[in-house]
């Protein structure tokens, strides 16, 4: 174990013997206790305290809400090209319709050509 040697004021080694005579254990071991209570104090206040599976659990939560975003994303996707499809259909119907109607539309206005209605002559007769 690794040794350190103090230099302290007669007057704090005088109170650590009389607290230490106190408690009934020698000075040295009574500075000990104190570096380790003032060692925890300091990490309790100073030390980053150890959050792995909180952040675990944050990460899991974001993959989780990313799966379902990704799963609406493909649903939406298909809905997108069903009705691209059904939308060329319709549009292709309107044209078609719209076809028709011109050709309608040409038909009426061209004019309409009646037949002559040609009296017929009296036929010689040929003897």
């Amino acid at each position: 174990m690794p040794t350190v040697h103090l230099s302290l004021p007669e007057s704090i080694y005088r109170e650590l013997k009389k607290y230490a005579n106190h408690l009934g254990v020698q000075v040295t071991d009574l500075i000990k206790m104190f570096i380790n209570k003032g060692l925890e104090e300091y990490r309790e206040k100073y030390s980053v305290p150890d959050r792995t599976e909180e952040l675990i659990a944050t990460i899991n939560t974001v993959v989780k809400a990313l799966e379902k975003i990704d799963k609406r994303l493909k649903y939406l996707e298909l809905r997108i090209r069903e009705n691209e499809v059904k939308l060329k259909e319709f549009i292709d119907d309107v044209e078609s319709r719209i076809n028709d109607l011109e050709l309608t539309i040409q038909e009426i206005q061209e004019p309409v050509l009646e037949p002559e209605i040609i009296n017929a002559r009296p036929r010689k007769q040929r003897i």
